[in-house]
């Protein structure tokens, strides 16, 4: 009997060790699992991800998303909305210019990327490297964007936008956004400009306007430009 009991202490202790060696595996395992995703997670940060995140969702998108403006081309591209644009923004696709929309346009499409960034960032305990602004950053993005928002024409004040090159202007135009105003460029920086958006016209599957046609765009355009400040 004594042999028995004593067997069975043997066993119990035994088993005992056993769970706590058990127990001791799955915890540093457990440990060395957090360490590894913040290591992942400090290492990729914002950014680290972004070339195969931005390629993913152009994918996605399909021709959707526009290619993207040269940082230099910003408005202010020393200023903190340009600079956020550029460290959020690029995390999903190409870098957006702010006439993309009217200043009535962005504070929905804002809300909208706003809320993105955050379901994104949160989505596999965040290693999509995908974070979201604060409060304070989304409202100095605001205010940039909308500074610099697209001007939307006043047709009142272009009688002839019923002619031909008046028409040519607004069918290639209004592809992608609003109508803009003339004005809102100069006679001498409407043919650059023009040049950029039949680059994004062609590479989102957007009808691109022939030579004479391109030709008579911009001949409408620089009629009705501001003056040189």
């Amino acid at each position: 009997m004594r042999t028995t009991r004593r067997g069975i202490s043997r066993l119990t202790a035994g088993a005992a060790v056993a769970f706590s060696l058990l127990v001791s595996s799955l915890a540093v395992g457990l440990a060395r699992a957090e360490g590894a995703t913040k290591l992942a997670q400090d290492m990729m940060g914002p950014g680290m991800m972004g070339p195969m995140h931005r390629n993913m969702m152009q994918r996605m998108m399909g021709g959707a998303l526009p290619p993207g403006i040269d940082p230099a081309l910003l408005p202010e591209p020393d200023s903190a909305g340009a600079r956020i644009l550029q460290y959020y923004c690029v995390q999903c696709h190409n870098l957006p210019g702010p006439g993309m929309h009217t200043a009535a346009g962005w504070p929905p499409v804002l809300g909208r990327m706003n809320m993105r960034m955050r379901m994104m960032g949160g989505m596999m305990g965040g290693m999509m490297g995908v974070v979201a602004p604060s409060r304070i950053e989304l409202d100095i993005l605001l205010d940039y964007l909308q500074k610099h928002a697209q001007e939307p024409i006043d047709a009142a004040k272009y009688p002839d936008l019923n002619t031909q090159a008046g028409q040519a202007f607004s069918t290639s135009c209004v592809q992608c956004h609003a109508l803009p105003d003339p004005r809102q460029h100069t006679a001498q920086e409407w043919p650059a400009v023009v040049g950029r958006m039949r680059g994004h016209e062609a590479a989102m599957g957007k009808f691109v306007p022939d030579k004479t046609t391109t030709a008579e765009i911009i001949d409408f355009l620089r009629r009705h430009g501001r003056t040189r400040e």
